[in-house]
């Protein structure tokens, strides 16, 4: 390991701000501001969280629910992204959904921001109130708006282990002690934190054998292999594990070949070329494109200004670590190990590890405190118009109620959401509603149950019911594929009712009857 007076040699100078105290009052308020938006609306405008509470809530009532033990299976086994399906379903036992949503969210929120200012404690010397304030916006991220709720604490708990790394790297063996057990918790929580947490600790490594006084090779070589022991125990449960079993390791070469043959391959890049941008300048998203890009550049200007004229630096050692960032950020596949949409989430590893990394030289003179306040106003401004545009969600909540009022508890149930056309869409969201009939009205729809992904199997009625539904992969999917699924769901006669989201859109005539009409929600009965 590195020696104590060359580490100390590789961490940035001291300056006025960094001898301070650091504010733990204003870095905890900056925190509670940073929760007012998602605590002030009744349902968070995710893509998958609620799947996923929906999972938790089934997992938690099988013992106790006939109808629900009819149509699901617990399928527990070692999965690499099974944190919180474990905490969530004890919960789910003992509180309300909604009540547990809200939880969960805080505690991912707070395993991010904590954690993020714990790693810049130990890599800079000090949390500063500024790594704070860019920390908060990245709460309400690309990857939380995608609702991958796994993955956003494995994150957070990433920069914990760390931050602990570093801490500990001096006492050797109280160092791989807690490193195997946060690695171990890490990978359970999400495989791909895992790695992440991998690539970030060996690059921290290499960092602190560039910086500061010279080292020895000898040391950066025991440092590099404490740290793959750490990786030896979870390396072999993700061996024996069904995700390794559930396919390769990706599919970007079938892919690369399939567009070749339709003559694709241009189109595709071009198309994922401006994606990739998007969750770039998206890495902290709001309800507004035009906001996101504003302030994303913005605040690159500001502290590209800050470091022109050395009022903020990079820590010497993060510097391999943002190298990997970018790599991450241009180089990942879209898909791993079954999992899809990972080079979504490189983008906000690469930005907490920057904002954990900067070294704050505060003066306290006219352009300090006017970039000070350009950064609270961002972000302030990113807050206040989060909340507002979130509020718009109490209307539709209300009307998915008064629709579902209308179907029986204990019905299976097709939820169609016709405005479900990619990533991105004008209208307000509608994916959190179908899984709502589960956990708030106990009927039955069609879950995440993936054998190799989650804990959770579709059997019974049920499993006939989604198998009598059209497939279709999600790059094919067009405007009409919604009308054959709610031709099928109603049609087939497997499904008691379908709800539709945003029927309007559809391009044909409803088929069925139609029982309850509200703002955005329809339900039609199936036919006999």
């Amino acid at each position: 390991m590195i020696a104590k007076g060359q580490e100390d040699a590789a961490r940035p100078k001291s300056s006025p701000m960094a001898a301070r105290r650091p504010s733990r009052p204003l870095i905890l308020l900056i925190f509670l501001i940073a929760l007012v938006p998602i605590l002030s609306v009744p349902v968070f405008p995710t893509i998958d969280l609620y799947n996923h509470l929906a999972r938790y809530f089934v997992l938690s009532h099988l013992d106790r629910d006939s109808f629900l033990a009819a149509n699901y299976t617990a399928r527990w086994s070692l999965l690499p992204n099974i944190g919180l399906d474990i905490l969530g379903t004890g919960m789910m036992r003992v509180a309300d959904p909604a009540f547990v949503a809200r939880v969960i969210i805080v505690v991912v929120f707070a395993v991010q921001y904590f954690g993020v200012l714990f790693f810049s404690r130990q890599l800079t010397g000090r949390a500063s109130p500024f790594t704070a304030l860019l920390a908060a916006p990245l709460l309400y991220s690309f990857i939380l708006s995608w609702g991958f709720a796994n993955f956003l604490l494995g994150l957070g708990l990433v920069f914990w282990a760390a931050g602990l790394w570093l801490a500990l790297r001096n006492r050797p063996i109280a160092a791989t002690v807690v490193g195997c057990f946060c690695a171990v918790l890490i990978f359970l929580t999400h495989g791909v934190a895992f790695a992440l947490y991998g690539l970030l600790a060996g690059a921290l490594e290499i960092g602190r054998f560039f910086s500061g006084e010279p080292g020895r090779v000898g040391q950066l070589a025991r440092g590099l292999a404490l740290l793959a022991v750490q990786a030896v125990l979870p390396v072999l449960l993700f061996c024996v594990s069904a995700t390794a079993a559930g396919g390769g390791i990706t599919n970007a070469g079938a892919s690369v070949r399939h567009l070749v043959h339709t003559g694709r391959l241009l189109q595709r890049l071009q198309d994922l070329a401006i994606y990739r941008t998007e969750t770039i300048y998206r890495v902290a998203e709001t309800p507004s494109a035009g906001l996101d890009a504003i302030s994303f550049v913005l605040v690159l200007a500001i502290l590209g200004t800050l470091f022109a004229k050395r009022r903020v630096q990079l820590a010497k050692a993060a510097w391999p670590a943002v190298v990997v960032g970018f790599l991450l950020v241009a180089l990942v596949p879209p898909a791993l190990f079954g999992v899809g949409y990972i080079a979504d989430r490189m983008p906000l590893f690469l930005a907490f590890v920057i904002v954990g990394a900067l070294v704050w030289h505060w003066r306290g003179d006219r352009w300090d405190r006017l970039a000070a306040g350009l950064l609270v106003g961002v972000v302030a401004l990113r807050m206040l118009y989060i909340g507002i545009e979130w509020q718009a969600y109490r209307s539709d909540l209300a009307a998915f109620e008064a629709a579902a009022r209308s179907i029986p508890a204990g019905s299976l149930v097709a939820y169609v959401d016709a405005g479900k056309t990619g990533r991105f869409r004008s209208s307000r969201r509608c994916e959190m509603y179908g899984p709502l009939l589960v956990s708030e009205h106990r009927n039955a729809v069609p879950l995440f149950a993936i054998q190799s992904q989650q804990p959770l199997q579709l059997s019974g009625p049920l499993h006939a019911a989604v198998k009598s539904l059209p497939s279709i992969k999600p790059a094919d999917r067009g405007p009409a594929f919604n009308d054959d699924l709610v031709a099928a769901a109603v049609a087939g006669g497997r499904f008691d009712y379908a709800m539709v989201c945003d029927a309007g859109l559809l391009t044909r005539r409803l088929p069925g009857r139609v029982i309850n009409q509200t703002e955005r929600f329809t339900v039609l009965q199936a036919n006999d």
